[in-house]
């Protein structure tokens, strides 16, 4: 064999190896997350990778990317899963992400209640085989980071990087994946973290007299806007499905909320422009007749959740629960 190709091998086996080592497998001494973009090789031999990072009191959005590069330049299908736990190793949150040769990406984001510690853990499917495969997880909004920006060393020396070219069509993700949740237990104080949407994208109150569902507005909306978002759909579909699973008794309420920012004015208008918004969309996608409902926004009145602390700081958990679209199905 050429000695050139036989020495290209062994330091390609050495690179190999030394990126493999660089991500930690202990879940006690896990690397520190960066701020930015955090890259790493899928590896599908040693278990899990683990990482961590402090949330602080407010929002955090999360962005998990994986990109499968095959065995022998065949595209196979293959999970990544990425999951947030508490230091005993309690799990809080996990999201499969599938990619076949094409990037698959998905964002959540949740609110935490106090500074937090998060365990991040990232897990392969195991294989004999070494797969390829490259990911990017970033956090940003209120966190705060022990590791350096730009200072990931599990980058593969081989170009893996993700593009938004999707050769296999859009990202696939696994049937019945779990999101962030509320009333999960807190990292240190054991009392509950409001973990909140997309999680509680859908929520259904069912009563003899009526059927309440609640849509978090969030989910269905990007902030200050009443366009749907291409991702509303499956949470729209689940609406859909327990409506027409009830016999209303006259037309059906579609009521729109907001949280305490912003003038009244503004409020009511977009309220009632996302009121609408669901309504069309129900009309034009799911079979309902436009007499079926009735639209009506009511701006910040009607909170679920205090808007404010008692200290009279600023309630980012309680003012998202309050953006939310309702409809109500009398009986």
């Amino acid at each position: 064999m050429n000695r050139k190709l036989v020495l290209s091998l062994l330091l390609l086996c050495f690179a190999w190896t030394a990126t493999v080592f660089s991500q930690s497998h202990d879940p006690k001494h896990p690397t520190p997350l960066a701020p930015g973009i955090n890259k790493g090789n899928v590896d599908t031999t040693n278990g899990p990778v683990y990482y961590y990072f402090y949330g602080e009191p407010g929002r955090i959005d999360f962005r998990m990317a994986f990109h499968e590069m095959g065995l022998f330049g065949n595209p196979l299908r293959q999970t990544l899963t990425f999951a947030l736990s508490d230091e005993t190793g309690k799990v809080f949150f996990t999201q499969p992400v599938v990619s076949q040769g094409n990037l698959g990406e998905v964002s959540n984001h949740g609110t935490f209640a106090k500074h937090e510690r998060v365990l991040v853990s990232i897990t392969a499917q195991q294989a004999i085989n070494r797969m390829g495969g490259y990911y990017e997880f970033s956090v940003t909004g209120d966190a705060k980071f022990d590791g350096k920006a730009g200072s990931s060393a599990n980058v593969k020396g081989e170009d893996t990087s993700l593009t938004t070219t999707q050769k296999n069509g859009p990202v696939n993700l696994v049937p019945g994946s779990a999101s962030l949740t509320s009333g999960t237990t807190s990292l240190t104080s054991g009392k509950p973290v409001q973990l909140v949407y997309p999680g509680q994208a859908l929520t259904v109150k069912d009563s003899p007299r009526e059927l309440r569902i609640l849509l978090a507005a969030d989910v269905l909306f990007d902030f200050d806007k009443a366009n749907l978002r291409a991702d509303a759909v499956t949470t729209l579909r689940q609406a859909a499905g327990k409506m027409k699973a009830v016999r209303p008794h006259g037309a059906m309420l579609i009521e729109g909320y907001t949280d305490g920012k912003g003038t009244a004015a503004i409020n009511m208008r977009l309220s009632q422009q996302r009121a609408e918004a669901v309504e069309t969309w129900l009309i034009q996608n799911a079979g309902f007749s436009v007499s079926a409902f009735s639209p009506k926004g009511y701006g910040a009145a009607r909170p679920v959740a205090p808007n404010q602390k008692a200290n009279g700081e600023d309630n980012p958990a309680g003012r998202q629960l309050n953006r939310r679209v309702e409809i109500v199905v009398t009986k």
